[in-house]
Order: structure tokens, then sequence, then C-alpha cells
């Protein structure tokens, strides 16, 4: 990754002003109006009160029961006893009730009581009904305050009747009812994670602090300083620009004031965003603003900076602001800090030794934890008197995203470590580092769970029945930390148990190297990252193995070649026609002749049939799809049949041409009409824009890149591969690594593919030589 302390550029500044919007907006302005009130969330859940929009009342909830839902009741022989109601409708609401009826026809299919219902229907007529027994019961935990009474109740009844399980059924059946629990996430409310909800809290505290903040990558911690904004100002610093320019871009659209400090030498080189511009010059034909003075900067909330600029953007600030007043958030401060030497380590103990703000956070998915930093927290102590360390650690592992070593395994403790007392030190390290568990295969965890059970493994109290008290405890967290306490509690057999699971295990996949050729079809739902430290070899192998034909390449760049001449005399054409029209204009053709309208009609006719006879002649600029990864006629070629899932690029011809056009080596533009980016740091400025354009939006097929670039990039991978080539990165970024998969939704198959199986024991261990620890001990003391 890039980590330039550079100023921004004009299409940088430009990319800011497109707004944030959708699920994005919304989450971000939960989280700015969670600054006064953390518990502030979003229902998703439309019920048909809400749906009308009607005052709540017994008589609306008989009323609508007994119009919508009771005859659908009745032919599932549910006879619930209304007591009705004594009060009357008023007419106003019998008509608005009545003009709702087609509307309501329409959206049965999102309105919570309907959805209810038919999962009761479900329950009354399918033969495997636990399964929507534990839907229905996960719709009950939902909030909905404002669902129709009489459903609930009869939702209520069904569970009570059921409430008897059978536990080891459940969990043998556990990758059944994620499934369908997947398709009712979707109205679960938005709102703060736990960590953001206490960081938002801690920095209400008037005294000085210390915030040791570690939550894992995808769960908001960049975006949780917008939740500062009303009681503080923040100077927040990250080493990757990336990071604080999606940051500075949702800033924006909601209106925050903000300034930015990149590249500075010292507050002068510091810009303001015309939000928190005071003095300032307007055009008053455009409204457009310049001449900004940026050294008015009291508006300003939030400083946008990169570590050169720390010290710059701390001045700044001070210079509006009481110091008290004011919180530095540092996002990632461990960048760089797995490296014994670096050019940031002088840059970064600087800005600690020089800091003047008694109020940091450090913000990072892997930060050390307060006992490892003793050196670090005691310089900070000494620094700010009474000053308060507070740990806020995260541990959300509700999601699946198995680790597959080298021959095509899933791998959880239990198949790597051969002796008790190595898998009790590795259930240690675990439940000190719990995002490890969202790496851990629930399928995997339930055949051990009920193995372990079935063969008296473990003493009667640890066992399923007394472990589980009732459906709700039946979820993804609770089987992988009943997995956990399970390998702790094994009893001598634990050889027994290690010898049949790696006796017994199936391969996930039986290769999945060959990832342009055989390979390809085991990469679904979205983009792949391939970290490795030579970008370049791993890139010329894959464009080597695809085997693409060297007549296809030479008759694409004969496409190439024949639109460009043909695109340059559309150039040429246009700019006559542009240059004619201009004389027109200023009276340089003569507009009083006689026949000056009859010409002008058959020069712009003339004009209009050059273009579209050479639009006509302009070629398609493609590869051949065979060599592209999971086209169809790719998967035929090397599958024989089609895998609809199947990953594959997506990337506009436009992109193409301009991508062929660039001054770079063809090994890249051929590897990106496959749908796979190399970043270089010997790529073109241009090249790698474009690339970043399209990781973003999802098009590449496969990103190449070296292991920093983990810190620079929060887009979306569902695979990630670690080559053989990374046995000495350090467990701290592996686990930043990990946090680039599986950060969209939860409908999505993910997966971390290690080439070096080594990785996984340093994964799994406690690792006593830290180069992180050692770095901040050292620099920041």
């Amino acid at each position: 990754m890039d980590f330039k302390q550079e100023k921004l550029t004009k299409d940088e500044w430009n990319a800011l002003e497109i707004p944030t919007i959708g699920k994005e907006k919304e989450i971000i302005d939960l989280i700015y109006n969670a600054g006064k009130d953390v518990t502030k969330e979003k229902s998703n859940v439309l019920t048909l009160v809400n749906f009308i929009k009607i005052e709540e009342s017994d008589g609306i909830h008989e009323f609508l029961y007994t119009k919508y839902f009771e005859k659908i009741c009745k032919k599932l022989d549910i006879n619930l006893i209304i007591k009705k109601s004594k009060k009357k409708l008023k007419k106003s609401n019998l008509i608005r009730l009545t003009n709702f009826d087609k509307r309501i026809d329409e959206k049965k299919s999102k309105l919570f009581e309907f959805i209810v219902l038919n999962i009761i229907k479900n329950i009354y007529s399918q033969k495997k009904n636990f399964k929507y027994i534990y839907a229905l019961n996960y719709l009950m935990i939902i909030k909905n305050k404002t669902c129709n009474k009489y459903v609930k109740q009869i939702a209520v009844n069904i569970l009570e009747k059921n409430k008897e399980i059978d536990f080891k059924k459940y969990i043998k059946k556990y990758e059944e009812l994620e499934n369908i629990i997947k398709k009712y996430q979707y109205l679960n409310s938005i709102k703060l994670f736990e960590h953001q909800k206490e960081v938002i809290s801690v920095c209400n505290n008037k005294n000085s602090k210390l915030v040791l903040y570690q939550a894992p990558t995808g769960t908001g911690k960049t975006l949780s300083p917008i939740g500062l904004v009303k009681s503080h100002k923040v100077i927040f610093v990250c080493a990757a620009k990336h990071i604080g320019l999606q940051l500075a871009k949702c800033c924006i659209s909601l209106g925050i004031p903000i300034a930015v400090a990149f590249g500075c030498k010292d507050a002068t080189d510091i810009r303001l965003h015309y939000f928190a511009a005071k003095d300032y010059v307007k055009n008053r034909r455009t409204g457009g603003i310049f001449r900004v003075d940026n050294s008015v900067g009291d508006k300003v909330e939030i400083i946008i900076a990169d570590i050169q600029s720390y010290l710059p953007a701390m001045y700044y600030m001070m210079a509006f602001n009481k110091k008290e007043e004011i919180v530095w958030y540092w996002d990632e401060p461990t960048i760089s800090l797995d490296q014994e030497t670096h050019e940031f380590h002088e840059i970064l103990q600087k800005n600690w030794n020089e800091n003047l703000i008694p109020n940091v956070v450090l913000s990072s998915a892997t930060l050390p934890k307060e006992e490892e930093l003793s050196g670090f927290v005691m310089g900070f102590n000494q620094k700010f008197e009474n000053a308060t360390v507070y740990n806020i650690v995260s541990n959300t592992y509700g999601k699946t995203i198995p680790i597959i070593n080298s021959e095509g395994y899933s791998v959880l403790p239990h198949n790597i470590f051969d002796t008790s007392k190595k898998i009790k030190k590795c259930v240690k390290h675990v439940k000190g580092y719990k995002t490890l568990l969202r790496h851990f295969d629930l399928k995997s965890i339930c055949k051990f769970i009920l193995y372990v059970n079935k063969n008296n493994l473990v003493n009667d109290v640890y066992k399923i029945d007394n472990y589980f008290t009732d459906i709700s405890s039946i979820n993804g967290n609770n089987l992988k930390l009943y997995y956990l306490l399970l390998l702790s509690k094994l009893n001598s057999n634990y050889e027994q148990v290690y010898n049949y699971f790696n006796e017994n295990r199936k391969k996930m996949y039986e290769s999945c190297i060959k990832i342009t050729t055989e390979d390809a079809h085991t990469l679904k739902d979205g983009p792949t990252i391939f970290l490795t430290e030579d970008v370049e070899k791993l890139a010329k192998f894959y464009l080597n193995v695809s085997n693409i034909s060297k007549n296809s390449l030479n008759s694409l760049f004969d496409v190439i070649k024949r639109n460009r001449i043909i695109l340059d005399e559309m150039e040429k054409i246009e700019k006559e026609e542009i240059e004619r029209s201009d004389k027109l204009k200023e009276g340089f053709l003569d507009k009083n002749h006689d026949s000056i309208n009859g010409d002008e009609i058959n020069f712009q006719n003339t004009y209009l049939k050059k273009i579209k006879t050479l639009k006509n002649k302009l070629e398609i600029t493609e590869l051949i799809p065979k060599y592209v990864p999971n086209k169809t006629e790719h998967q035929m070629k090397w599958r024989g049949k089609i895998e609809e899932d199947a990953f594959t690029c997506d990337i506009d011809e436009d992109i193409v041409e301009e991508i062929m056009f660039l001054n770079i080596n063809d090994d890249w533009k051929i590897l990106l009409l496959m749908g796979i980016g190399v970043f270089n740091e010997k790529n073109d400025v241009k090249y790698k824009e474009i690339m970043k354009k399209l990781a973003q939006k999802e098009k590449l097929y496969l990103i190449i890149a070296s292991s920093d670039y983990i810190y620079g990039t929060n887009y979306q991978f569902c695979h990630g591969y670690l080559s053989k080539d990374l046995g000495n990165i350090s467990q701290e970024k592996m686990i930043q690594a990990f946090g680039r998969v599986g950060r969209s939704k939860m409908q999505k198959i993910y997966t971390i593919r290690l080439r070096n199986n080594d990785l996984i024991l340093k994964l799994f261990t406690k690792d006593e030589n830290k180069p992180e620890v050692r770095n901040m001990n050292l620099l920041f003391a």
C-alpha cells in the first residue's frame, strides 16, 4: 500500500463531494445522532400499524386481526379467544383502514405479522418443523413493539407448546437453522455496536484518558469519531490516506465542518472544506466558493490527517479550542510497527513525545493489551497526571469465515494440536483473542460437539443438556464458546479425539490454488484478495498458467489500434464542428446569407452521418471470455459445467480502452482484462486510481497486493489468500489481513486460504515476542 504522506490531489478533493447514500448513510446518521444518546437505533421491522401510520389501541389491534389475520389462523385451526373492545373505532380510522386494503395486499411479504404467520403456516405443514420453530423464536426476539398483539400471542403460545426441545437435534441440523435465519436478518434493527457505545460514553468523561480500543475490522471503528463530534473536537489520524478520505466523505455527507491535513509541514498547509470556511469569496453567478481563508478554523469539528501532519493539526485545533475539549483519535497505530526499522518510526515517536492532547484513543483490530504495554502506559500517565486508562475490547464473532490449509481442509484447534497440554494452551490464547472464533467453522464445531457428547468424553456437568438452557441459547456464538469449553474439559482420551477427526475429515476443496483455471469456481459471491511479498512474481505466475494464446492477444491489440484510429477521426470531426459553431456564434460567418439556414442543416446532417458511420465501425474491446475466470466459456473449458454463484469481473469497455493506452507493462493490461488488479508500487498512478475505483465497486475478480495493502483498504472481499512467502508475517498483522474478508452481508460464502501451514500454528499459539508490542514500548515509553 502507498503510505506516502502527500497533499490531496484535485481528483481526491472532488471525490469527497460524492454523497454517501443508502444503508451506509443510515448508519453514519445513526452514529452521528448517537453522540448524545448511544441507545438510538433504527428499526427495520414494518408492522401493519407502522405501515398504515395509525395510533395503536386495543380496538385497532382487534380490528386488524379480525380483518387480515383471523381467516389465516382459522385455516390453520388456530382459535384465539379475543376480548372484544368496548370502544368503537372512529369513523375516520375506519375510512383510513378501508383505503389501505389494496396497498396492504401488495405489501404482505414485507409486513412483520404476515412473515410471522407464514412461518407458523410452515410449522403446521412441514415435517421438519423444528427449523421453523427456531425461526419463529428468532423473530419474537427482534424488537417489534407495534406487532399485532393477537398475532404475537399466537406465536408465544406455539413456542410455549414447543419449549421442550432436543438440543442434540438442533445442533446436528444447525447449518439448516443458520440458513433459514439468514433470510430474516434484514429485520434486525440498525444500532451501534457495543464497543461504539462504550467509546462515545468513555470520551464523555471529563478526566484525561488513554483509550485502548480494540474491535474486529468491519465493525465501524473508523466511523466511531462521527459519534464524538457533538461533544468534542476530533483530530483523526491514520497513515493510510484512503481510510481518512472515507471518513472525510462521510462527514461531508452529514454536513460536518472538516479540515484536512495531508502532507503538511506546518499549520499553513491545512485546508478547510467549505462547510468549515468562515472567510471566503463567493462567486455571485455560480455560488461557488473560492479564496478560502484557511487560517480561520473555529468552525472545524474534525481534522482528518496523516501521521506526518498530526502536530500541525494539533496546534491548529488548539488555536481555536481548549486542549481538554479535543480528542486525538489514532486509527491503526501499529502500522509499520511490525518492522524493526521504518521511516515512520521517527515521525510516530515525535508525534507521541510532543503531543499535548490529554485525550487519546488508539483504535485497532489487533491493539496489544494494556499489560503488554507497561512502558507505553506509564509514559502517558507521567505526562498527564490523574489520567485514566480505559480498555474497550469487543469480540464479535457471529460470522463464520473458515481457514483453509494448503491441502484444502478447514482447520480447527482439535485438528492441529495432538496433546491435551497443547490444546489447553491454545484455548487460553483464543480466549484472549476471541475475534479468532470468527474463523472457526461451525459445521466442524457441531460435529465435534456431538462426538464428544456421544462418547462421554467430558463430565456430565459439561454435556449439551446442561449447557444449553432454551432454544434461544443455540446460536453461533454460544456453539463456539461451548466448543472452547469442551476442548478445555476433555478427559484423558484427547488422543482418541485428535486421531478420529484427522482420520475422518473431508476436504472442503480438492484444490484451491489454480484460481485462474480449474479452481476459479470455488471463489464465490464476491472478490478475492491475494497477499504476497512478491506481487510481480505472483501476478506473472497466474498470467503464465492462464496460457492465453498469442493470437488472441495480437487480435486484441489490433482491435484497439483500429478503434484508436476511428476515435481520433471522430475527435477531429467533432473539433471541426465545434470550431465552426463558435465562428457562427461570433459572426465570422454571414448570418444574413440567403442560403445559410439550408447550408447549416445540410452540414449538420453530414456531420451526424459521418459520426454515426464511424461509431458503427468501432469494435468491442475484450479478452476472449474463455480466458476470463468464471465467465461461462471459461467454466465450460475448465469444468464442463456452470457454477451460477461463481464470481467474475465486470469491467466496462471504456475502462478497458483507458487501461490499454496507459504507459504500463502489457502484462498488467492483460491481467486487468482477466479481472485481476495488481497493486505494485512501480505501477502508473493512473492505473492505481482506476484499480481502486474498480475494487471499490467490486468489479475486479482478484486483487494481488503486498501485506501492507490491508491497512489501506476497506473494500468488500469474500475470499483471502496468504502466500507461502508470508512466513514472517506477525500474528497481529495476520489477524488484520484476515479482517479484510467477510466485511459485507452475512448471506455469503467466505474463506481464508493459507498457502503456508506454519501460519496456522502462529495464529493459534501465543506469540511471546510481538514486534508491535516491542516497538510501542520502545518508541512511546
